[in-house]
């Protein structure tokens, strides 16, 4: 019998589907790991907006992992929306007793604009959560909160990746997405030794709703499924592209195609 890899991702619920657990759990399944998951909110939301939101308990989602973990040889979990201290710190928990490769989105604004962490939350990912994760995926105004200092170009996102591993002796990959330049989008990756940047072609008229769920899963995914950090990141930037190239329509707009080596309509 065929084995899968298995993935968690630690995440909020998106009722619209676009993102959150559900973007995860379709890019787990269509690059070919087996996706588990333990939600960490409720939220009601679409790509227009986030219309509420429901906090599960430390303790729940305690119980969701380790119902997780204790039963099948996770290979990769990927975090997301978090939400509050408390559950940041129940994260912190987890990891440091089941040892897991953690892949770090840190979910602070959705697209929308509504905000996905707590302002009291944020000093706890930055000094607890951060210096455990084996790679973390902040966009630039992720990266921007987290070094307390705006960027506005590709070279200074570039340098951004330095100032982030110095500050938190972490591997760093930031999304440039909100950035691009010359029609071109492009992310930095650093981790004290190895520096380099992906480009890819800006593709205009898409929903970008889920895009930055969608490529920290297919991170984890491709290096659950044996990769390096480095490899997995390269693959899931293609599988990133090919899911916005191949977008399909829902009704008011388009959204991530997350099976997107098949041709779209």
């Amino acid at each position: 019998m065929k084995t899968r890899p298995v993935c968690l991702t630690i995440a909020g619920s998106d009722s619209g589907g676009g993102a959150g657990i559900q973007a995860d759990l379709k890019t787990f399944e269509s690059i070919g790991v087996f996706g588990t998951s333990a939600i960490t909110c409720l939220t009601a939301q679409n790509p227009d907006g986030v219309s509420g939101i429901l906090e599960v308990s430390a303790e729940m989602l305690e119980l969701q992992a380790r119902a997780v973990l204790d039963f099948f040889p996770v290979k990769a979990v990927k975090s997301g929306m978090l939400f509050s201290t408390e559950i940041i710190q129940k994260l912190v928990t987890l990891q440091k007793n089941y040892n897991f490769d953690l892949i770090l989105d840190p979910v602070m604004i959705a697209t929308s604009g509504a905000k996905l962490l707590q302002d009291s939350a944020i000093e706890a990912l930055r000094d607890e959560l951060i210096p455990l994760s084996k790679l973390v995926t902040p966009n630039v105004d992720e990266v921007s909160l987290l070094l307390n200092k705006k960027f506005e170009s590709g070279e200074e996102l570039k340098s951004a990746t330095i100032e982030f591993f110095e500050r938190y002796k972490t591997p760093v990959l930031i999304k440039g997405g909100h950035l691009p330049e010359n029609n071109l989008v492009t992310d930095y990756f650093f981790d004290g030794k190895i520096s380099f940047s992906l480009e890819s072609e800006y593709i205009s008229g898409r929903s970008t709703h889920g895009t930055g769920c969608t490529y920290s899963s297919a991170i984890a995914s491709y290096f659950a499924l044996g990769y390096s950090v480095e490899e997995a990141i390269h693959k899931a930037k293609s599988f990133l592209h090919s899911s916005i190239l191949n977008s399909y329509s829902v009704g008011k707009i388009s959204t991530l195609n997350h099976s997107p080596f098949t041709e779209g309509p």
